[in-house]
């Protein structure tokens, strides 16, 4: 029997206990019709891939809950009417609310429309909790290939559907995993107390010191209304793959690095930042292997970034610092205290999870490189897309959970041969308080690096 992770459970929890879903999102744009037979095709592949599948949540306190074939099938290829060019971002935005269900089904929709000017929009969304979004570019690139199974995302093995057989296989869970539970707590405080007398030990030496100024520090400008239903502002815009790497060469630096400052320089046109703050950026990272049937295989880390301009000049130290980060967290000989507090998260019951929640944050920087995933998506029925967008949408936010989540701007980038595309969502509603508003601060950062935007 196949059991949720971590990971997992924490995007299931997401959904089920703080009513907030995590949905993941890939959207196509062609400048040419796509056949409605090699959409179906694709989907017939999905249905068939490890993405369709379901949570059966155990009833037994510290099991962790498991997967199931789906309950549900999705629903067929949706196809829209047509829309004008203007109402591409719009209808984007709208497939990124639907209602997925990861327990009842369905977790994942494909949908399409034509445009009245010319070309065809197709966007495929995915429930977080069967799948990151690694795991929803592998299961589609699958897909537009023929296979239903990626090399990198296996479909779980079912295993028996006895009541029976489920309430004995979860006892035994249960017992194992709160032992795992008590016994990773019991290192982590250990490690906990040996790191605070190490801490005490150097106090008297940074005693001095000044911390930089933080946005806690500052009074929050209200623009948002006080209160209500909130969609955070996204903008999509591409660029030539070729000018992008061209931009952060110039500069010392790689496509990521380059990715870091253009978010940083966001930020501080929004005003959210200064160039007094040090920044803390979080860098997504995927531990997917071949044959993993995990549905959530992200990890990440952090690196820590001054706001001042000098990575304006030089992107060497955003480069050797994400590197540095890169490494360490590729070392599987180091295990971090986060790590073994997970099993004793994963049992906690959900009354406990939604009372922690309260005081939960989001990434005040968040840059998650793609890379070249989109090259394997890019083509559909043997038309080729113009170019390929992917994201993370956190669905029914309002303004009180953003403000106080404090979230920044989240961003996603990947290339699709000839094309660089940059997802970016503004998460503060006063700093980021409409679309309009966010392009503008996305078109001056691509300008300041001497690239020309393609808004979508």
């Amino acid at each position: 029997m196949e059991r949720l992770t971590y990971d997992d459970d924490l995007f299931l929890r997401m959904e089920c206990v703080l009513g907030v879903p995590v949905v993941n999102q890939i959207v196509w744009r062609f400048d040419r019709p796509v056949a409605l037979d090699a959409l179906e095709s694709m989907w017939n592949l999905l249905a068939a891939g490890p993405i369709d599948r379901s949570v059966r949540r155990s009833r037994v306190p510290g099991a962790r809950d498991s997967w199931t074939s789906a309950r549900r099938a999705a629903d067929p290829v949706f196809i829209g009417s047509p829309i004008a060019r203007a109402a591409v971002e719009q209808w984007i935005e709208d497939e990124a609310a639907v209602t997925l269900d990861p327990i009842e089904g369905p977790a994942w929709r494909l949908s399409a429309t034509s445009v009245q000017e010319g070309g065809t929009v197709v966007s495929l969304v995915g429930s977080h909790v069967v799948g990151d979004g690694g795991a929803l570019t592998s299961a589609a690139a699958a897909a537009l290939s023929g296979r239903a199974v990626p090399d990198d995302f296996a479909p779980v093995e079912q295993g028996s559907e006895s009541a029976i057989a489920h309430i004995g296989a979860d006892l035994a869970d249960g017992v194992g995993r709160i032992g795992a539970a008590l016994s990773g707590a019991a290192r982590a405080l250990g490690r906990t107390a040996v790191e605070a007398v190490r801490a005490r030990s150097t106090s008297s030496a940074d005693a001095g010191s000044s911390a930089p100024t933080t946005d806690k520090d500052r009074p929050r400008v209200i623009v948002a209304p006080a209160e209500g239903t909130w969609r955070p502002s996204t903008v999509v815009v591409d660029c030539l793959s070729a000018d992008w790497s061209a931009a952060a060469a110039r500069k010392g630096g790689s496509s990521n690095s380059l990715l870091v400052a253009v978010v940083l320089g966001i930020l501080t046109g929004s005003g959210r930042i200064t160039t007094q703050d040090r920044v803390r950026v979080a860098l997504p990272v995927s531990t997917r292997t071949a044959g993993d049937r995990r549905a959530n295989a992200t990890s990440g880390v952090s690196i820590q970034v001054d706001g001042g301009g000098e990575y304006r000049d030089d992107l060497g130290a955003i480069r050797a610092s994400s590197k540095q980060a890169f490494t360490t967290q590729a070392d599987r000989t180091v295990t971090t205290t986060f790590e073994l507090l997970k099993p004793l998260m994963q049992v906690l019951p959900d009354a406990i999870v939604a009372k922690l929640a309260a005081s939960g944050s989001a990434p005040l920087c968040l840059c998650s490189n793609l890379g070249a995933r989109g090259v394997a998506l890019r083509a559909i029925g043997g038309v080729d897309a113009t170019a390929v967008a992917m994201r993370s949408i956190t669905q029914n936010t309002d303004v009180a959970l953003l403000r106080r989540t404090g979230g920044g701007v989240s961003a996603w980038w990947n290339e699709s041969g000839e094309r660089a595309t940059l997802c970016v969502t503004g998460l503060d509603p006063d700093s980021f308080p409409s679309k309009q508003h966010l392009r503008g601060l996305v078109g001056a950062e691509f300008e300041r690096w001497g690239l020309t935007p393609e808004f979508w």
